[in-house]
């Protein structure tokens, strides 16, 4: 029989699963979750598909146990980008307990000038730096994880989770909003970046989208992010 346990975050009570620290079912009046299952990406998602010789289609990998969205970026040396947004839709607001959380894996390590982030963000540009508002995590050119938040107002920008991750090896990524002047990170339950208080107070109502990208500029490169699931979570205004 499955064991699990709970936690209390902002009081909201969450069921987790203590091998996997999957959030199985965070009790809050506005949850989204897509386990990315089916033939093809659920409509509510635009996809980013920017390349011109290359492929940088995102898709649902074919016979995948339990679904997963693939986002590719290949070896054509040219400009790409690859992912998922909600075409600039934002009705997550960071006040209101957000949580963001996700089951992701480099299947191919961002390489040179390939950089992939994931999260939650302001309006879609094709740099991430460029990006006003963000809260994520990053991989820029090879697997080390750094965390970040901009909320236009102070920028965190590459703070060191002291996580490096294997190509191929899915871990569970989770941001914790319910306290603006101290988000946290997570990786596998394990809180780190704890160097770094995360203060994204300066606009207490941001809005904000679920954000998935990976992208290279003009040159070599290439890089591949699966994703198994994303959940997000808040209270109701």
């Amino acid at each position: 029989m499955a064991t699990f346990s709970t936690r209390t975050v902002a009081n909201q009570l969450q069921i987790i699963d203590p091998a996997t620290y999957e959030t199985l079912l965070p009790y809050s009046s506005v949850v989204f979750y897509d386990d990315f299952l089916g033939d093809s990406i659920d409509a509510l998602w635009t996809s980013i598909d920017v390349s011109s010789a290359g492929d940088s289609t995102p898709l649902l990998a074919a016979d995948v146990g339990n679904g997963v969205c693939r986002l590719p970026l290949d070896v054509t040396s040219e400009a790409q980008e690859t992912g998922l947004t909600w075409g600039d839709q934002r009705p997550f607001v960071l006040n209101q307990g957000l949580v963001f959380e996700c089951r992701l894996a480099l299947q191919t390590l961002p390489t040179l000038l390939s950089e992939a982030v994931w999260g939650l963000a302001g309006d879609k540009n094709a740099v991430a730096d460029t990006v006003a508002e963000g809260i994520w995590f990053k991989a820029d050119g090879d697997g080390v994880i750094v965390a970040e938040t901009d909320d236009a107002t102070t920028n965190n920008d590459d703070k060191s989770t002291g996580v490096t991750v294997t190509a191929g090896l899915y871990k569970i990524y989770r941001i914790d909003c319910t306290v603006t002047t101290d988000i946290k990170f997570y990786i596998n339950g394990a809180r780190v970046a704890t160097a770094t208080t995360f203060d994204a107070s300066g606009v207490p109502t941001l809005a904000l989208q679920p954000y998935i990208h990976s992208a290279k500029a003009s040159g070599a490169g290439l890089g591949v992010v699966d994703v198994d699931y994303i959940r997000i979570w808040q209270s109701r205004s």
